[in-house]
């Protein structure tokens, strides 16, 4: 079962040289009572200390995942089996397995409720608002339609135009219109 984590005290840091001759710092970060400490090494000198923290406790996660399937859920030692399609189908049955066990142990033992874990994974999203969104689609679907058909620049800009303009009006941000409809949006091309 996963223990609620707080948040890690950095306790230290040091930036070393490795053997191949690239920088690296190590971060010793609080943990249980019984290491005292935990050292986590990152290549990236540009990522914060608080970033480092965080993917490894998503690394650690992944770890977890892969060690109950190997050792719990036998992925290497249930089957012997030479074809690319059965250790597939294998692989894709212990993963299912492992899923259905993660959901009912959620259920029966983890006080948290499903509306707390939406609301995390929402929190994430945030990064993204909607016309971030919204733009990088029509981008995307402006450089298909300059690749698919023989269109001026400006019979696409119309068509962005158009499309913007309704999305704007559906999503009732209609009073930037005005502001919005003389931006150009270029293909990554350009």
């Amino acid at each position: 079962m996963k223990k609620k984590r707080g948040r890690s005290k950095i306790k230290a840091q040091a930036i070393v040289t490795l053997s191949n001759g690239k920088q690296a710092k190590i971060i010793f970060v609080s943990c249980d009572k019984k290491r005292g400490w935990l050292a986590l090494l990152s290549t990236d000198l540009s990522l914060p200390n608080e970033e480092v923290i965080r993917l490894y406790g998503k690394r650690w996660d992944i770890e977890v995942f892969f060690k109950m399937c190997k050792q719990h859920l036998k992925l290497a030692k249930e089957i012997q089996i030479r074809n690319y399609d059965g250790l597939i189908a294998h692989t894709s049955l212990v993963i299912a397995r492992y899923n259905m066990l993660s959901l009912y142990q959620r259920q029966c033992m983890d006080q948290r409720s499903f509306g707390e874990l939406f609301r995390a994974c929402n929190d994430e999203m945030t990064n993204l608002s909607f016309m971030v969104s919204l733009e990088r689609i029509m981008r995307l679907a402006l450089v298909n339609i300059r690749r698919l058909f023989d269109f001026t620049e400006h019979m696409v800009q119309e068509m962005l135009d158009l499309v913007m303009g309704q999305a704007l009006k559906y999503f009732g941000f209609s009073s930037e219109i005005e502001e919005l409809s003389g931006v150009q949006i270029y293909s990554s091309e350009s």
